[in-house]
């Protein structure tokens, strides 16, 4: 009897126990779920409104007359487009589920990029920049009304972000199937073939740095993606996989943490991680100091710190690439760090990946001091060094570059073609409490 007692205790217990921890898991389950959730309808959210932003945008600049009313529409058209691709960026959806969505920011970004330079040389709107305007413009309007009508189902609980995530919502339907809809619907538009990154010629273009290494199979990119975030393996999955001019893996961690990594090497060039940082702890110059410490550890190596945003007690930095003394702007990373404690939230280095490689670079013709004459003289020089700079397109030029101050104190970067000592660019420094922005 007194053994059939405490049999019959051991089982109450164990059958507590497991009662128990099946709460705790179903609970902890929820709670990730519910993150994702909202983590992916504040995503949606920004991208509605941006992609308003940019349908706004076009529309202006199909009637923008002189240089100026072209260069101030082309500026904001630029930075709607990078935060709709930022909102993209933090939205979980599989690879290839809106491809077409993310060439069309994309491109109707870097067109803005291209017109803002164009017209600051004096260029007036040509017949087939006016063509390719208003093709972006009848895109853009269907696209914005299209993705609206989907937040709007959303919103109304007839779709839910169940079928993106492991979340398993209510009745509602899963939204990936009403963005494969907008995806399999997606207009046409004009091929944009201009000095451009994302023009069409440009898009076939393979990445450098990957050039000759070996494919990886997908445990090795799970321990890749281990060893880079610090995150245990067993919290790691294969999220999808994407093909296009980087083919990758999609690794996502229990937490909503994600990162891209390269078929080829297995190089780790997106990191993104959501956390909301209520205070800025530490200045901008230590978080820098943290943004680079933290490209140097992951092989990064001989990257500077160029210009900086500051928003919602984060910073992102832009780092290029050195050799030797020469600062190769093409081999772009961007990093994201928390203002509050320095955490690292987030990394971009599609740029880097498409364009860093061993360089030859050819003997300057002109000297700096030559360069400078063909500074105006209502510029002062504050200093000089030479820069490696991307055109608008597939090439690249070496420069000198020339930081100057103006009568007002502000700063313009001047380049100065070292081959034909004819001016390359110009940009203008904007510098605020949130940061410095070249533009």
């Amino acid at each position: 009897m007194k053994r059939r007692k405490h049999l019959t205790a051991f089982l109450s217990v164990i059958s507590a126990v497991f009662i128990c921890s099946t709460v705790f898991y179903a609970m902890r389950a929820e709670l990730y779920s519910d993150y994702i959730e909202n983590s992916n309808q504040r995503a949606m959210s920004d991208l509605v409104s941006e992609l308003s932003q940019i349908d706004s945008a076009l529309l202006k600049l199909r009637y923008a007359s002189t240089p100026l009313s072209i260069q101030t529409t082309s500026a904001k058209l630029w930075q709607s487009a990078e935060n709709a691709k930022s909102a993209m960026a933090a939205l979980s959806i599989d690879g290839d589920t809106m491809d077409k969505t993310q060439k069309f920011i994309a491109q109707a970004g870097d067109f803005a990029y291209y017109l803002l330079f164009s017209s600051a040389g004096g260029k007036a709107m040509s017949q087939e920049h006016s063509e390719a305007l208003e093709s972006l413009y009848e895109t853009s309007d269907v696209l914005a009304r299209e993705v609206s009508s989907v937040k709007k189902q959303i919103d109304s609980n007839m779709l839910s972000f169940g079928g993106i995530t492991q979340s398993t919502a209510s009745d509602a339907a899963p939204m990936s199937n009403s963005l494969s809809g907008i995806e399999q619907e997606f207009p046409e538009y004009a091929e944009l073939i201009y000095d451009g990154p994302f023009s069409e010629h440009i898009e076939r273009r393979k990445p450098k740095l990957l050039n000759g290494m070996a494919e990886i199979p997908p445990e090795d990119a799970i321990k890749r993606a281990s060893a880079f975030s610090g995150i245990s393996p067993a919290q790691l999955s294969i999220a999808y996989e994407h093909d296009g001019n980087i083919p990758s893996y999609c690794v996502m961690a229990d937490d909503g943490t994600v990162m891209e990594l390269s078929k080829k090497g297995g190089i780790v060039y997106t990191y993104h991680k959501e956390r909301a940082a209520s205070v800025s702890a530490i200045t901008p110059e230590e978080a820098i100091e943290k943004g680079a410490a933290f490209l140097n550890e992951h092989g990064f190596s001989g990257m500077n710190e160029s210009y900086y945003t500051i928003y919602e007690n984060h910073i992102a930095v832009n780092y290029a690439y050195a050799n030797n003394g020469i600062i190769v702007y093409p081999d772009l990373i961007k990093v994201t760090i928390a203002l509050d404690n320095g955490e690292i939230l987030g990394m971009e280095a599609r740029g880097y990946i498409m364009c860093h490689t061993d360089r030859s670079l050819e003997t300057p013709v002109f000297s700096v001091e030559a360069g400078s004459e063909k500074i105006s003289s209502s510029l002062s020089i504050q200093s000089k060094r030479l820069a490696l700079i991307p055109t608008s397109g597939e090439n690249e030029v070496l420069c000198y570059e020339y930081v100057c101050t103006n009568e007002k104190e502000e700063h313009i970067i001047v380049y100065v073609n070292t081959q034909t000592g004819q001016e390359e660019n110009i940009f203008i420094l904007i510098e605020d409490e949130n940061g410095i922005l070249a533009i």
